[in-house]
């Protein structure tokens, strides 16, 4: 748009006694508001109270002008398109505009055409006002694609906001069930956590927070539960002595047999004495341990989720004193 359709738009209504301005007696200012949706903002035009003055709007993107509000020396005229804006009104001694309740239609350009009676003549100042409506952070929501991966599976937590004002900043953590600590998940990328191949340490309660120029939001914890095992057994020995064999024991001594195998859900054992099941439970008590129960005693730790089954052998020898 050309100065002097410019200097129409304003001049029309008003044309009676008024004439055209040289380009040099016109001034130009550019500015810019940010506001956040549902609050107020102040689009300045000038620092002092024009005697005429046009409020006008464009969206963003388009080059049409439609009036907002205008002052032609008999006071201030809203016009009913202004409402879509929000809470419209001029400050009485100046030509800015002040706009509560912000809504979204808000954001584009406002021009503010002035004209000024001064010692020197008529000064015409075009004011121009981006206006960028800021749309604060929702609260996220985590969605896993799988709540109990299978460890070396793949698996993926998403976070998604349904309003903010990009661009958006994301920061993952996870919180362990032994540590308690909160730490930050470093496979994340932005509302993106990708487990190429699921650990067991992985395992804990996920948080996502969005963070934008207007405020912070953070998620309610997601708990992610990773399957696996069993890992090879351990056998505790209580009380022993190691020899070339394995471990021994004296006769009459009461003997405690502890397996031990890392799994999730919880490993379920089975004693095998000589290949024969003698017992079910994590712990074997032998009371009075005699010489007839020396030999090979098995632990078998089995992981019911995913019918995975492990198994570690010891030999057991028992002394006695000669007769």
């Amino acid at each position: 748009m050309n100065l002097h359709v410019r200097l129409f738009w304003i001049l029309t209504p008003l044309a009676h006694g008024l004439v055209m301005f040289d380009t040099e007696e016109v001034q130009y200012i550019e500015t810019q508001v940010k506001g956040v949706i549902g609050h107020s903002v102040v689009l300045e035009c000038g620092e002092s109270l024009p005697s005429i003055y046009i409020w006008g709007f464009s969206r963003t993107g388009f080059i049409d002008i439609r009036a907002v509000l205008y002052n032609y020396g008999q006071g201030a005229k809203l016009q009913k398109m202004a409402s879509i804006f929000g809470d419209v009104r001029v400050v009485s001694d100046s030509a800015a505009l002040v706009i509560s309740n912000l809504q979204l239609a808000a954001e584009g350009r406002f021009t503010c055409q002035s004209l000024y009676e001064t010692d020197d003549g008529t000064k015409l100042v075009y004011t121009f006002v981006n206006v960028f409506v800021l749309i604060p952070v929702s609260k996220p929501f985590i969605e896993l694609s799988n709540s109990s991966p299978v460890e070396g599976s793949v698996a993926f937590v998403l976070c998604t906001v349904e309003n903010g004002t990009q661009p958006l900043e994301y920061t993952w953590t996870r919180q362990s069930t032994l540590s308690k600590k909160f730490v930050n998940v470093s496979e994340a990328t932005g509302g993106l956590v990708n487990l190429t191949s699921v650990h067991r340490n992985h395992t804990g309660w996920y948080t996502c927070s969005v963070r934008s120029e207007v405020n912070e939001e953070s998620s309610d914890p997601l708990w992610l539960e990773v399957i696996f095992g069993p890992d090879e057994p351990f056998i505790n020995v209580t009380p022993y002595t190691l020899n070339s064999m394995g471990y021994s024991a004296i006769e009459w001594d009461t003997i405690f047999l502890t397996c031990s195998a890392s799994s999730n859900p919880p490993s379920h054992y089975i004693w095998f004495y000589n290949n024969s099941q003698i017992y079910s439970g994590q712990r074997f008590v032998i009371k009075k341990i005699s010489r007839s129960q020396a030999g090979a005693y098995m632990c078998l730790a089995q992981n019911s989720a995913l019918n995975a089954r492990t198994k570690t052998t010891i030999i057991l020898t028992v002394y006695y004193l000669p007769v």
